[in-house]
C-alpha cells in the first residue's frame, strides 16, 4: 500500500468505529450508519445493501440532494450481481426497499454510478446478501477493495449480533402456550402505536378479549383441556386478522388486539366477526364424552388525543369489557 502507516490507521478507525454500532436495533440503522462510516475511509456516492430475505430487502445510502436512486437501472444492477455472485434463480425475486436514506455528506462534483465495487455478506456461514458501493470516479483502487472486504467481514459480525439479540428478544417476548406476543410484547409495541397515531393523526382501535366462563371449562374439564381451548381461541382469532393488525396475550384468559389505522367502526367489524368465528368452534373434551362450545366478551376503545398516556387507552377498552361481561357477555361494547 501506498502510504501505508495512514491508510492502516484509516482502517482500525473505520474497525472502531463500526464495533460502535453494535447497539443499533434495526437493519436499516444498521446499514444506514454503517455506509456513513465506510464513506469517511472511502468516499463514494450510493452504497446498497441487499438482504437475501423473502425477498430482495434493499437499504439504500445516498448523498445529500442525490434524488432518488432507485430505479431501473440500478435494480438491473443488482439483479447481475446475483446472478454472478450467488445463484441465477435469486435475481427473479421482487425487490423490496427497506429503508433509503441521504446521510453520505454533500453531493459529488462528478455524479454518476461508473465505477463501483462490491462484497458478499455472510450470516453463520451462509451468504445473506451483497453490499455494492458506486461513484462516478476515480476507479477503486485495490486498496479500496481490502477495505470493502474488511467493511464486509465487520458487517457480516454486526448483523449475525443484531439477528441474535432480535431472537432473543423474540423468545422474551413471546408467550409459550399460543406462540403469539405477550403482555410484555403488547406494551412496547402499543406505545409505538398509540405515538404514531397521534403524530400522524390517524385512527387506532384496540379490542380487549376474555374467554366467557373460562373457570368453568378448567374446573370441568381439566387444566390441559383449558389450554387447549385457549390455544384454538388464538388461532382462530388471528385468521380473522388483517396483516397490519396483531393479537397478544394480554392475561391469563385475556388476550388484546390491535388494529392500526382502523376507527370504531371498522372495530367492530372485526369483533363481530371474532364473536362469529369463536361461537362456531367446538372441541371434543379429552374423555370423548361431548363437546365443549364457547364464546368470548369483547371491550373496544379507539384512541383519543385526550388519552394521557397508554393506561388510559387501555383502561378505556377493560372498562368496555366488563361493561361487555355485565351485559350477558358473548357480545362487544365501545
Amino acid at each position: 500500500m501506498n502510504n501505508r502507516p495512514s491508510q492502516l490507521a484509516g482502517v482500525l478507525t473505520l474497525v472502531q468505529d463500526l464495533a460502535r454500532l453494535i447497539h443499533n436495533d434495526s437493519a436499516a440503522d444498521l446499514f444506514g450508519d454503517a455506509f456513513h462510516t465506510l464513506v469517511r475511509a472511502v468516499p463514494f456516492d450510493v452504497g446498497v445493501a441487499v438482504m437475501l430475505e423473502q425477498n430482495l430487502d434493499l437499504y439504500i445510502s445516498t448523498r445529500s440532494g442525490a434524488g432518488k436512486q432507485i430505479n431501473e437501472p440500478l435494480i438491473e444492477h443488482v439483479r447481475d450481481l446475483l446472478h454472478k455472485l450467488i445463484l441465477p434463480s435469486l435475481s427473479k425475486m421482487d425487490v423490496v426497499v427497506k429503508d433509503e436514506r441521504q446521510n453520505l455528506g454533500d453531493p459529488a462534483h462528478q455524479p454518476g454510478l461508473d465505477q463501483e465495487m462490491h462484497a458478499i455478506l455472510t450470516l453463520e456461514t451462509r451468504t445473506a446478501g451483497v453490499l455494492l458501493v458506486c461513484r462516478a470516479a476515480p476507479p477503486f483502487s485495490e486498496d479500496d477493495h481490502r477495505v470493502m472486504e474488511i467493511f464486509s467481514a465487520q458487517l457480516s459480525m454486526l448483523l449475525d449480533n443484531l439477528r441474535a439479540r432480535q431472537k432473543i428478544l423474540s423468545l422474551a417476548e413471546t408467550d409459550d402456550l399460543t406462540g403469539v406476543p405477550n403482555r410484555r410484547f403488547f406494551r412496547r409495541q402499543l406505545t409505538a402505536e398509540i405515538e404514531r397515531a397521534r403524530v400522524y393523526n390517524v385512527p387506532l382501535s384496540l379490542l380487549l378479549l376474555d374467554v366467557d366462563d373460562f373457570k368453568q371449562i378448567n374446573d370441568t374439564f381439566g387444566h390441559v383441556m383449558g389450554d387447549v381451548v385457549l390455544s384454538e381461541i388464538c388461532g382462530t382469532i388471528r385468521e380473522t386478522l388483517r396483516s397490519p393488525d396483531w393479537i397478544s396475550r394480554f392475561g391469563g384468559d385475556e388476550f388484546a388486539v390491535v388494529l392500526p389505522h382502523t376507527d370504531v367502526a371498522g372495530a367492530t367489524t372485526v369483533a363481530e366477526r371474532i364473536l362469529s368465528h369463536v361461537r362456531d368452534m367446538a372441541f371434543m373434551a379429552a374423555d370423548e364424552t361431548g363437546e365443549i362450545h364457547t364464546t368470548v366478551s369483547i371491550g373496544i376503545a379507539q384512541y383519543q388525543p385526550s388519552d394521557g398516556d397508554f393506561n388510559d387507552f387501555v383502561r378505556r377498552a377493560d372498562d368496555r369489557l366488563y361493561e361487555a361481561k355485565r351485559q350477558g357477555k358473548n357480545r362487544y361494547t365501545y
